[in-house]
């Protein structure tokens, strides 16, 4: 998902279905996605930091990214109404609200004084 409708960059967040990008959460699985969302390093920190080693297979469960982490991505697969609810939309929004932040930046940055 991405603010740009033209472009679809910068992503906030991502629906992956299948290996095809990375095999660690064995999305070919019947019926298993993954939702993954960028968001800032505190809230990394704070809801994924203290989980070294994930099982990146778990349902329902918020995690680092296989990948992105380092980036401050986190990962979540087939999240429960509840957990989708209370942990993922909250997520979402911060996320949302980041890429807006930085490209009203970056076009006031561009906009003549």
């Amino acid at each position: 998902m991405s603010c740009d409708g033209e472009k679809h960059w910068p992503n906030f967040a991502t629906l992956v279905t299948s290996d095809e990008y990375d095999p660690a959460s064995n999305l070919d699985r019947p019926g298993v996605y993954r939702l993954n969302i960028g968001v800032s390093k505190a809230t990394f920190e704070n809801v994924v930091g203290s989980n070294p080693n994930p099982d990146y297979t778990a349902l329902d469960q918020l995690m680092p990214h296989p990948v992105y982490a380092m980036q401050h991505w986190v990962s979540i697969l087939n999240p429960s109404e509840a957990t989708f609810d209370k942990v993922v939309k909250p997520l979402l929004d911060e996320a949302h609200e980041r890429v807006v932040r930085a490209r009203r930046k970056v076009a006031e940055e561009k906009s003549p004084s």
